[in-house]
């Protein structure tokens, strides 16, 4: 199913007041030379106004697609189906997946509603201009009432409320003259230029030395603790997902395997790939010649699945009677906490 172009006559969705978005069923499929990739598969999540939802999962599982399938960036050959809706700074409830990707609606959601901060700070911006012109551009395009002064004075501001050291010059310095910190700072600004209501992060911090890390997380939450934002953070980091977030989704081969509080997640983890993670975790207390624990193998192609568990060839407790050979349903561990794993099936049968 690919994107339609219904802008006007897109249909009344209804979502939970607390919900500013909403991703039900999401599926994206990447067409590839001869392959159809189902690089997502049947993601369902929720976010509320002010929370910090992260995405946790190795690289591949499909946490990236995910995000940039709710800004409608990803490449043409990629097709979304399900839905994305979520409510506007004007109330209106809007499917993301019916509006065109070029469309003008989309264009005003996108880096004025809903903004992105992607792994990559060093690419992010243009070599040829300052990072002042670049900064005041989108205040430009998504403010029609903007002037010039006003956009590089309330540049100005916000780059003085994410850190950066001597703002006035450094608003007409050009992006080589930024270290990767500073650049990380600007790219945050660039996202907040416009208050969004949900900023996605993709990694943010992953090109940073631990001490810069630290410090782009402290801005990150006081900055959202100022504007309201909903945060969709993506990493694979668990040590900053624990500092970071309310909730936490576990991404494994394009679907959320288990979810649940950073609590729930940490001190009760119930699938074994989401055990694996926790236990991969370095320990201050431990031994030098004790290797790090390791999850074996890779996260396969999403090329012509089964419908069974993704995770059972790479799984310690895999039961092969059932695990490769049918598909998995949820299973609720308790309010709020939900996993993708047939042990808990065999653990009701034991108590049961």
């Amino acid at each position: 199913m690919k994107r339609t172009h219904r802008e006007h006559t897109q249909a009344t969705y209804e979502m939970s007041p607390e919900h500013i978005l909403e991703v039900k069923d999401l599926h994206v499929h990447i067409a590839v030379d001869d392959y159809d990739l189902h690089a997502v598969r049947g993601v369902s999540f929720s976010l509320k106004k002010g929370e910090t939802l992260g995405l946790v999962g190795e690289s591949g599982c499909g946490k990236s697609v995910t995000s940039k399938e709710i800004l409608g960036i990803n490449p043409n050959n990629c097709t979304g189906s399900g839905q994305i809706l979520y409510r506007t700074k004007a109330g209106k409830v809007l499917n993301l997946l019916e509006l065109s990707r070029d469309g003008e609606t989309y264009r005003s959601i996108r880096g004025s509603e809903i903004s992105m901060i992607f792994q990559e700070p060093m690419t992010a911006f243009s070599p040829l201009y300052t990072i002042g012109n670049q900064l005041a551009e989108i205040v430009l395009l998504h403010d029609p009432k903007a002037t010039k002064a006003s956009a590089r004075a309330h540049v100005l501001e916000m780059l003085k409320k994410v850190g950066i050291a001597n703002p006035e010059k450094r608003i007409d310095q050009y992006p080589h003259e930024f270290s990767g910190g500073m650049l990380q700072r600007a790219l945050i600004d660039m996202m907040l230029c416009c208050n969004p209501d949900i900023l996605i992060a993709d990694e943010p911090t992953t090109a940073l030395d631990v001490t810069i890390q630290a410090q782009i997380l402290e801005l990150m939450r006081s900055l959202q603790k100022e504007f309201g934002m909903s945060i969709l953070f993506i990493t694979h980091d668990l040590g900053t997902v624990a500092n970071m977030c309310d909730h936490v989704a576990v991404m494994y081969l394009g679907e959320i395997i288990e979810f649940g509080t950073v609590h729930q997640i940490f001190h009760n983890p119930q699938h074994p790939y989401t055990r694996g993670l926790l236990r991969s975790l370095p320990k201050m207390n431990q031994s030098r010649e004790k290797k790090l624990y390791i999850i074996d193998g890779v996260v396969p192609l999403p090329v012509e699945l089964p419908p069974c568990c993704g995770f059972h060839d790479r799984c310690e407790a895999c039961m092969d009677d059932v695990c490769p050979k049918r598909d998995i349903p949820e299973f609720t561990v308790e309010p709020g906490h939900m996993v993708r794993c047939m042990l808990m099936e065999q653990g009701a049968r034991k108590h049961g």
